[in-house]
């Protein structure tokens, strides 16, 4: 009975504090995705944040009594960068930002290649290479480019099965392609662009490179409806801090790795995944957290109640930078993995000296 007892007690905290510091952002956030698009938009929901936001967004709709067709979409930007690794315009993105080791390391970590897909396509001498990516960029891309015909022929069927699953999802039908992620430089959506030819118009919470610009002759458009034209290390806590909502935002799963066509029915997807952080091997504490925000989204959409980006700002930068606003019972679920940049798991609390 006290076992009982306190499992009550904990769940309802949980509950209470996703109320408070997730709700207030997610119903923001939904409330400037209703009033910036039409109803007839089909908005696809992008990687792991994608999974709350959308249902968040869901949650919003049917408090107001709207409807519009919204979508969660299997991402990830180690995915895509794989499924382009024959594509030289996308080494604009999967190539920038620091990166020391052999070239069979950047391959699996940032590529997600196989060791067996490395050894179908680069010799042992290039794989055992020492490379940085700064000073070593062009001999990579001159690299790729030397063995392209093999890349194209290990990535086909993986980006056959891809392309299929994102025809199914109603993707393909749309002229220009409404993207909604968390933030907050858009290489996922510059990466759908490139691989779909197509335009794409992204929303986020937060985004670094508002505006319009082209990729590969598509137009990338990207809004924020918080702030626009921050850059992580500026001094806006939101972004700086970023892993508190990341952390929380999460699918079920580790991130996505790969697609391929179910061996008895072709007509069906088998999905792979990393592997799973503390948020996600607690997932049921974190449904917990996230049933409180999810009623909040419905409560102020039924009744139309808004906030401010000034009023959401103050919320968050009281829970990213003050101590004991988070609930202990709440600190494991803090973790998010970074493997594409190297540096594993990592605690948003314990990162920045809250915890």
């Amino acid at each position: 009975m006290e076992s009982f007892t306190k499992n009550q007690t904990s769940a309802a905290r949980f509950t209470a504090f996703g109320s408070t510091f997730m709700g207030p952002t997610l119903s923001f956030f939904s409330q400037q995705l209703v009033e910036n698009t039409t109803q007839n938009t089909p908005l696809f929901f992008l990687a792991r944040e994608g999974y709350w936001l959308e249902k968040a967004f869901k949650q919003y709709l049917s408090g107001s009594n709207k409807k519009q067709y919204s979508c969660y979409l299997l991402a990830s930007r180690a995915f895509l960068f794989k499924l382009l690794l024959g594509n030289s315009q996308s080494y604009a993105y999967s190539l920038k930002g620091d990166f020391k080791g052999s070239f069979y390391d950047l391959m699996r970590t940032r590529f997600l290649l196989s060791n067996s897909e490395i050894e179908d396509i680069f010799s042992n001498e290039i794989s055992g290479r020492h490379v940085e990516l700064a000073a070593d960029k062009k001999s990579i891309i001159e690299v790729l480019a030397n063995h392209k015909k093999a890349i194209d022929k290990v990535i086909t069927p993986t980006k056959c099965a891809y392309l299929t699953y994102l025809e199914a999802m109603g993707v393909n039908k749309q002229s220009t392609l409404h993207l909604v992620d968390l933030g907050y430089s858009g290489t996922i959506q510059a990466l759908l662009s490139i691989l779909l030819n197509k335009d794409t118009y992204g929303h986020y919470l937060i985004a670094s490179k508002p505006g319009e610009y082209s990729v590969d002759d598509n137009k990338v458009t990207m809004r924020g409806y918080l702030e626009e034209g921050v850059k992580i290390g500026e001094g806006y806590l939101p972004l700086d801090r970023s892993m508190f909502l990341e952390s929380l935002l999460t699918a079920p799963n580790g991130q996505f790795r790969d697609i391929k066509f179910n061996t008895f029915d072709p007509s069906k997807f088998d999905f792979y995944y990393g592997r799973k952080v503390a948020s996600q091997r607690y997932f049921y504490e974190l449904e917990q957290v996230m049933a409180g925000a999810l009623n909040y989204c419905f409560h102020t959409g039924k009744h139309q109640l808004a906030f401010t980006s000034h009023e959401l700002e103050l919320l968050l930068n009281s829970y990213m930078g003050k101590p004991n606003m988070i609930p202990k019972c709440t600190t494991h679920i803090f973790d998010i993995d970074d493997d594409v940049t190297g540096n594993g798991t990592v605690n948003a609390l314990q990162f920045f000296g809250l915890a």
